[in-house]
């Protein structure tokens, strides 16, 4: 029997996984309330680009006991990972799988930290973005790493997603860093779709070339031109996609920006590595995440 799926934290990317496989098994989405309402009005999940139709999913917006024997995905943004598990761990039992997708370093061991329990940590390379509450556009069917078999690696390929089973997740989540230190801070300052940074590759350069020296004192082994081409492959294939960093300045929101370029720049000064390309991002996209906040804030209209 096919466990089901509870999707805690159903941005773009939680929202996606869980209609791709409402075919497969019953899947319910833990989502933002606006996003919640629309879902329900609409009878599910509406999808477009890659993948276009109303996924039957059953959305709430209050966290509850997820259904016993459940793969619990977490997708929450890293930032509120820690509080989010704090809650979700006195609903779990020994039934539960869960499974963690966040970006950044260091998620696997502050996950288990908090849960006290074995947590799967994958790595995807799919690209969402949430249009509107209840809309998600599909932008990019990239691969998802993981590093078990059985009902998870066997429920992604039912829901038609390309999945790999890897002995060594951090090889993968070393990867996937050097191309979110790329493409996410560089298309959340310049506000523009992933494929219109392929002009910027000489600084595109600078940054992996920074990410490759810190991964080798990490005992990672990446290889320069290699993860230069993996980079602009990236941009190509979602040349679309509006990157989640982009979205989240744009509505205001706090973004990865620690958990990606700033922990290049912690365990660069971890191992005495200057960084200072990384450096410069992280205080620029710091201070302009700071303005879109305050911008999307009302104005105080009282005299």
């Amino acid at each position: 029997m096919t466990r089901p799926l509870f999707v805690v934290g159903a941005g773009a990317l939680g929202s996606l996984v869980g209609a791709l496989l409402s075919h497969w098994t019953r899947v319910e989405l833990l989502a933002r309330p606006e996003h919640a309402t629309a879902i329900r009005r609409q009878g599910g999940l509406r999808l477009s680009g890659m993948v276009s139709g109303l996924y039957p999913v059953a959305v709430r917006d209050e966290l509850r006991d997820p259904p016993p024997d459940a793969i619990v995905l977490v997708t929450v943004k890293a930032f509120d990972l820690a509080a989010v598990l704090g809650e979700l761990a006195p609903r779990l039992d020994s039934s539960h799988l869960v499974v963690v997708l966040q970006n950044g370093l260091g998620i696997r061991t502050l996950a288990e930290r908090v849960l006290t329990r074995h947590v799967i940590r994958g790595v995807t390379f799919m690209a969402a973005a949430l249009e509107s509450p209840g809309h998600v556009a599909f932008n990019a069917m990239g691969k998802t790493y993981l590093p078990c078999g059985g009902e998870v690696l066997d429920l992604w390929r039912r829901g038609g997603m390309p999945v790999e089973h890897v002995g060594d997740i951090d090889t993968y989540v070393w990867r996937k860093l050097a191309i979110n230190a790329v493409i996410n801070p560089l298309s959340a300052l310049l506000r523009v779709p992933n494929g219109e940074l392929l002009p910027l590759m000489t600084i595109a350069r600078g940054l992996v070339e920074e990410v490759v020296q810190v991964a080798t004192h990490e005992g990672q082994h990446l290889e320069l031109e290699e993860t230069l081409a993996k980079v602009e492959a990236s941009m190509r294939q979602t040349a679309r996609n509006t990157s989640s960093m982009l979205q989240d300045m744009l509505a205001g929101r706090q973004t990865e920006i620690d958990w990606i370029t700033g922990a290049i720049v912690e365990r660069g000064a971890r191992h005495g590595l200057a960084v200072p390309r990384h450096q410069q991002v992280l205080e620029l996209v710091r201070f302009a995440a700071r303005l879109s906040s305050q911008r999307s804030r009302p104005a105080n209209l009282a005299s």
